[in-house]
C-alpha cells in the first residue's frame, strides 16, 4: 500500500458511499481538520484505501478485491510499532471486518457500536431542559478551558487536537463549571464533512443532575448555526449513553462491529465486563 500526499486524500472519498454510519473520524483526516495519514493501492481511482486518525482510529474501505493491499494492511495492524498503545479499527462492510478479523484473531477483541441519526423535529420538540443549578455556569470552551481540560480531564486530546489554537479553528465545545472546576463537558471529538461528533463527560459526583443534555443541547445548537450535523455514536452496550441520545433527539439507527487491540489486556477486560460483552475472550 502506498501513502498518499494531502493533496491525494479526497481521492478515496468514493470509497466511502453509501455506509451504515457515518465515520467522521476519516472525514476528519481526509479534510485535514485533524492529523492523521491516508494509505490506499493507487493513488488515482484506487479500489482500497486504510484512513488513520492519529487519535487511534482506523478506517478500512475498498470496492475491489486487492490481495497485496490486504497482506500489508495485515502486516501494518500486527506491528505493535505502527500504534501508539490501542487502535480501533472500522470497515466499510461487516463482510470485510470479518475477514480481517480472522487474520487478526488472537490480536483484537470483537465490540459493537451503536450509531444514531439526529431527528432535527424531536430535537425541537424536547421538554424544558431543567435550568442550571445554583453555583453552576455554562460556557463555551476557549483555548484556556481547553488547555484546562487535557490538563486535568482528558490528556488524549492532545492526539486529538495538535493544539488549542487548531480546537478553536476546527473544533468547538462547551461546559459547565463549578466554582470554575469542570462538572460536565460536550466536545467536538471529530469534525469533517459537514459532521461533528459528540464526546460528552460529566464527572461523577454531578451525574444525574441534567447537566449532560445541558452541555449537549447547547453543543447541538452550535451546529445547527454553523451548518454541522451533530453524530452520535456510542458502544452498543451502553445504556446510559444510548439513552442520553434518545434524549438530545437522536433515533438510533443500527449496531455495527467493529475490532479493538490495546497492549493493556487488564483494560480490554475491564472494558468487556463494564458493557456486557458475554465473550471475554481476545477474538
Amino acid at each position: 500500500m502506498i501513502e498518499l500526499s494531502k493533496e491525494e486524500y479526497a481521492n478515496v472519498l468514493p470509497l466511502l458511499k453509501n455506509l451504515a454510519y457515518e465515520p467522521v473520524f476519516a472525514y476528519s483526516v481526509i479534510d485535514q481538520n485533524q492529523s492523521g495519514k491516508v494509505f490506499a493501492d493507487s493513488s488515482i481511482n484506487p479500489t482500497c484505501s486504510l484512513i488513520i486518525n492519529s487519535y487511534g482510529q482506523y478506517f478500512l474501505a475498498r470496492s475491489g478485491d486487492n490481495e497485496r493491499f490486504m497482506n500489508d494492511v495485515v502486516g501494518f495492524l500486527l506491528n505493535d510499532q505502527n500504534h501508539s498503545n490501542y487502535y480501533d479499527l472500522y470497515a466499510s462492510t461487516p463482510e470485510l471486518l470479518f475477514q480481517i478479523s480472522e487474520r487478526l484473531a488472537g490480536k483484537t477483541v470483537l465490540l459493537h457500536r451503536s450509531s444514531f441519526t439526529f431527528d432535527l423535529s424531536k430535537f425541537q420538540h424536547l421538554k424544558t431542559l431543567n435550568a442550571l443549578p445554583e453555583q453552576f455556569v455554562l460556557e463555551q470552551m476557549d483555548d484556556t478551558l481547553f488547555d484546562k481540560y487535557k490538563k486535568e480531564m482528558d490528556s488524549s486530546y492532545d492526539s486529538l487536537w495538535s493544539s488549542a489554537q487548531q480546537f478553536m479553528d476546527r473544533g468547538f465545545g462547551y461546559c459547565v463549571l463549578k466554582d470554575d472546576h469542570f462538572a460536565s463537558i460536550c466536545n467536538s471529538f471529530f469534525v469533517g464533512r459537514g459532521y461533528a461528533d459528540l464526546d460528552i463527560v460529566t464527572v461523577e459526583e454531578y451525574r444525574n443532575q441534567g447537566l449532560a443534555s445541558l452541555t449537549g443541547t447547547a453543543f447541538i445548537k452550535h451546529c445547527l448555526n454553523h451548518n454541522l450535523v451533530p453524530n452520535y455514536n456510542c458502544d452498543a452496550g451502553n445504556q446510559r449513553s444510548i439513552q442520553l441520545a434518545t434524549k438530545l433527539g437522536f433515533v438510533k439507527n443500527n449496531n455495527y462491529p467493529m475490532l479493538w487491540w490495546h497492549q493493556d489486556q487488564s483494560i480490554i477486560s475491564d472494558y468487556l465486563q463494564r458493557f456486557n460483552y458475554s465473550n471475554h475472550s481476545i477474538e
